[in-house]
C-alpha cells in the first residue's frame, strides 16, 4: 500500500494489470474514474475497486491524494520505475516497464479515455 501524491491529470491511458487487483480510496481531491465500462466521479471518501485483469484509468482536474492498495504487492514498484524514467520516456523503455509489470495498454484501434470522456460517455 502507498500514498499517490500529485498534481492534475489530465490524460492517463487505460490499462491493466494482470499480476495484481487493486484498491483507491481517495484522500484528497476530485477524480473521474474507469474501470471496465463504469464510469464515475468521486472526492474523498470514494473506494473504487479495480480487479485484476481489469481495464481502468483515471484523471483528476484538481490533483489529489489517493491511498493504493494491490493485492499482491507490486503496484508501488510500477510507480518507482516510472518515476525514475523520468517525464518523456521512450516507447521501448515503456514497453519494457509494462512487459515486467505485467501491464496492458488499449489497442490502437480503441478510443482513449480523453476522447471517451469528451464525448460525454
Amino acid at each position: 500500500m502507498f500514498v499517490f501524491t500529485h498534481d492534475v491529470i489530465t490524460e492517463n491511458p487505460p490499462h491493466a494489470h494482470h499480476a495484481f487487483m487493486k484498491i483507491i480510496y481517495v484522500l484528497e481531491g476530485h477524480y473521474d474514474f474507469r474501470v471496465g465500462d463504469a464510469t464515475f466521479s468521486g472526492g474523498p471518501g470514494t473506494v473504487v475497486v479495480v480487479p485484476k485483469g481489469s481495464q481502468h484509468t483515471f484523471m483528476t482536474p484538481t490533483g489529489g491524494r489517493a491511498l493504493f492498495v494491490s493485492s499482491p504487492a507490486g503496484n508501488e514498484e510500477l510507480f518507482l520505475e516510472m518515476g525514475k524514467l523520468g517525464p518523456d520516456p521512450t516507447p521501448e523503455q515503456l514497453a519494457d516497464l509494462n512487459a515486467r509489470f505485467h501491464t496492458t495498454g488499449l489497442g490502437d484501434e480503441e478510443a482513449s479515455w480523453q476522447q471517451m470522456h469528451s464525448k460525454g460517455d
